[in-house]
Parts: C-alpha cells; sequence; structure tokens
C-alpha cells in the first residue's frame, strides 16, 4: 500500500468518516498481515524474486535515483564542482521520469495517440510531474527545480522500505499487528526491523505536511522565481514559463497545500503593494501592474478542471 498510512494519519474533522477509515484500514491491514505471514514461509530468495519483479519496485529504484543524484548534486554545488555536478542533476531526472512512467502506465496503460487517451491523462498530477521532469531534462540545470522532486522520493522511498523492503528481509513470524505481540517472542533482527518501520511512520506522519507545504511554496514561488530570471539572462527559453504555469494551474486545483500557497503570496503581495498597507514609497503604477497582472492571473487559473 503506496500512501496509505500517510492518507489514514491525515487531519479529518468529520468523526464518522474516521470510524469509517479507521475500520477500513483495519481491515486492510489485517489482509496484508496474511500475505506477510504467507510471504514469511517462502525461502529468502522466493521472497527477493517477488520484490523485484514487481514493477513497484522498478518505481522505487527510480526513486532511490532521485534521492542518490540530489544528494550529490546538491553537494557539488556547495562545494562549487561544478564540472562533476551536471550530469547528477540529468541522471536524477532520469530517475524521476522511470518512477513518474512506471505510475503513468500502470494508470493508464500503453500510451497511444488518441483524443480519448489524452482525456484520460491530461487530469493526472503523475502525468504532470513526468511531463516537467522531461522539461527539466532537455534544459539548462535549475537547482531549485530538484527540490519537490527530492522530497517527494524521500517519502516514497522511505516508505516503500517500511512496507516492502523490511517485511521482504525480516518477515514477521506472526500477526505483525496483533494487539497481543510479544517483543520475547521475536528476534533481535525482527525487533530491529519492527522498531525501524515505527520509526519510519512516526517521522513520516511528523513531517509530512511541513514537507509538503515547504513543496508547495517553492513551486509557486521561488522556481517561478528562477524561472524568469534565467529567461531574463537567456539560460531558458520562454516556453518554460508557460508550460510551468500550465502545471501551477493544475496544482492549483487540485493541490490543497498549493492553494494555501497561492492564498499566502497573494495576502503578502496586497499588504506590500496595495493601499493601505502599502508603503507610501510604491508609486501608484507599480500597485495598478500588480493588480492588473494579479487579474489576469486570477482569469487564467479560474477555468478548475474537474477531477478524475
Amino acid at each position: 500500500v503506496w500512501g496509505l498510512d500517510v492518507f489514514f494519519h491525515a487531519r479529518i474533522n468529520n468523526s464518522s468518516i474516521n470510524i469509517f477509515l479507521a475500520a477500513t484500514f483495519e481491515i486492510i491491514r489485517k489482509l496484508i498481515s496474511q500475505k506477510e505471514v504467507k510471504m514469511a514461509q517462502q525461502p529468502l530468495v522466493n521472497r527477493i524474486l517477488t520484490l523485484v519483479k514487481h514493477p513497484q519496485f522498478t518505481w522505487w529504484i527510480g526513486h532511490c535515483v532521485v534521492l542518490f543524484c540530489s544528494f550529490f548534486y546538491f553537494y557539488y554545488w556547495i562545494t562549487f564542482r561544478n564540472a562533476e555536478r551536471t550530469s547528477y542533476y540529468y541522471t536524477a531526472y532520469l530517475g524521476a521520469m522511470l518512477s513518474y512512467g512506471v505510475v503513468v502506465y500502470k494508470t493508464f496503460g500503453t500510451p497511444h495517440p488518441s483524443w480519448k487517451y489524452f482525456q484520460k491523462i491530461h487530469k493526472d498530477e503523475n502525468v504532470f510531474y513526468l511531463g516537467l521532469s522531461v522539461l527539466w531534462f532537455l534544459n539548462a540545470p535549475v537547482i531549485v527545480t530538484l527540490l519537490p522532486y527530492a522530497t517527494f522520493s524521500l517519502f516514497h522511498s522511505i516508505t516503500y522500505f517500511r512496507t516492502n523492503i523490511l517485511p521482504t528481509f525480516f518477515p514477521p513470524s506472526h500477526q505483525p499487528y496483533s494487539g497481543s505481540q510479544s517483543s520475547s517472542t521475536s528476534s533481535p533482527y525482527e525487533q530491529w526491523a519492527n522498531n525501524m518501520s515505527r520509526f519510519i511512520m512516526t517521522w513520516v506522519q511528523r513531517h509530512y505536511d511541513q514537507a509538503m507545504r515547504t513543496v508547495s511554496f517553492f513551486e509557486v514561488v521561488v522556481i517561478t522565481l528562477m524561472l524568469i530570471w534565467n529567461i531574463l539572462m537567456f539560460r531558458l527559453s520562454f516556453y518554460t514559463l508557460i508550460i510551468y504555469f500550465f502545471f501551477l494551474r493544475m496544482r492549483y486545483h487540485m493541490n490543497q497545500f498549493s492553494r494555501q500557497a497561492f492564498i499566502e503570496l497573494g495576502q503578502f503581495l496586497d499588504g506590500w503593494l496595495v493601499p493601505p498597507s502599502a508603503s507610501a514609497n510604491i508609486p501608484s503604477y507599480v500597485t495598478k501592474a500588480y493588480l492588473q497582472a494579479k487579474s489576469a492571473v486570477i482569469w487564467a487559473g479560474s477555468f478548475n478542471p474537474q477531477r478524475r
């Protein structure tokens, strides 16, 4: 279950929905436990083969490539080793294309040029992130564009490690979610795996929301500013900003963290540029230009795509 824990532990105000989700989640956990016990009875080689043959393993490898290459790219960037870092940047996006390509393929099947297929994919976030990774791969490096991909890959990779890698190498000897579980009946390796699993799950629950807010801020503010700067420096073409605008429009309509980032940005700019809170030193033509630009952005984003 790729993102089930994160989804289940999200804040939900409706108590009846909470009860329903709790019951559903417990049923799924029991089914997973039965599968884990059955897997534990198989030899280690068979368990590993079952793991690596699944498309999700390829998806995980892609995220690991993104994490690994992003780390070294940022390291070489900090240490001013320009000649060595570029290859890591482009390899990271190859990993992103692999991961998102697997998801898109598993969701929509083999791509084919038809209007029906386009209607299926054009509202899917994974398709947009796949297309965006291709865009960044084909252009000059912009370091901040890696941060969202690296953040997503961090959460995906450690969650997969917890739910798939650990049970493969340290399978539970009994029902892992049973309330009567006793640590004395577990081997030291199994206890370590259980502790590691709980640590990862707790860490993800604690940091997921803040990480997504940070990613949304970077997507809405930092990356946009860096794209404009690189266009002015003739390092990127103007079409990259147009494509990125459509990406942000999709994120605004389909992601709560992105919507909040837009709202906070609008409130900040209104307070800075629009009277009466604006400074008296702000020329009136700047305020007028800002309001016109804001109206244009609101108009362009008002065509709300329907979710699938």
